[in-house]
């Protein structure tokens, strides 16, 4: 019962810390138990290195979709927003950050190949 209280009024008191919250859970919760399902089937090691280079290999994937496919349409001359390379310059981001990880990933993957096969 105190613990009830104590999250709800944690949660309804700030909604800046719940959305952080919420959203660190949901990221732990949805690679966790892929990495849990590669750890029981791969090991430690491999599992991890497969995860890493799956979930960068996505994240690179689906932030170049939306460099490509951003938001377009007429803009109402009304309103002030950002033009189309502003809108595009955190996914392109990503998208390099994600690409450099997805291919750590995959050099690390291909040494412990290596170090596997020597052994």
């Amino acid at each position: 019962m105190f613990f009830r209280e104590l999250f709800r009024g944690l949660l309804s008191s700030n909604l800046f810390v719940t959305g952080i919250l919420l959203t660190a859970v949901s990221v732990a919760l949805f690679y966790g138990s892929i990495y849990l399902f590669n750890y029981t089937n791969l090991g430690k090691r491999l599992g991890f290195l497969v995860t890493g280079a799956a979930t960068f290999g996505w994240l690179a994937i689906t932030s170049l979709l939306f460099v490509i496919y951003a938001p377009r349409g007429p803009k109402p001359d009304n309103i002030e927003g950002l033009n189309a390379l502003e809108i595009r310059i955190i996914p392109i981001t990503y998208l390099l950050v994600s690409t450099v990880l997805f291919l750590v990933f995959l050099v690390a993957l291909h040494q412990y190949e290596e170090a596997q096969e020597a052994t």
